[in-house]
């Protein structure tokens, strides 16, 4: 997983499967994710935000975004 590449979460998280998201940063061990739309906050701290720092187990590469040098 790297900046840039569409992620969902994978299956184990019911309810959650239809978000897509964009990596838009690293974030230690985790990523930053700017989902398509808000995600509630674990234990419901501080609402519902489009950005939340998930690790990488939690989710599921669609879409790897390299450039052609990458390759």
């Amino acid at each position: 997983m790297e900046v840039g590449d569409l992620v969902k979460f994978r299956k184990k998280f019911r309810g959650l499967g239809n978000l897509i998201g964009l990596i838009i940063a690293e974030n230690g061990k985790a990523f930053d994710i700017l989902w398509s739309a808000p995600v509630a906050s674990p234990f419901g701290a501080g609402g519902a935000s489009n950005i939340q720092t998930e690790p990488p187990e939690f989710l599921e590469v669609i879409s790897e975004n390299r450039q052609p040098s990458d390759l």
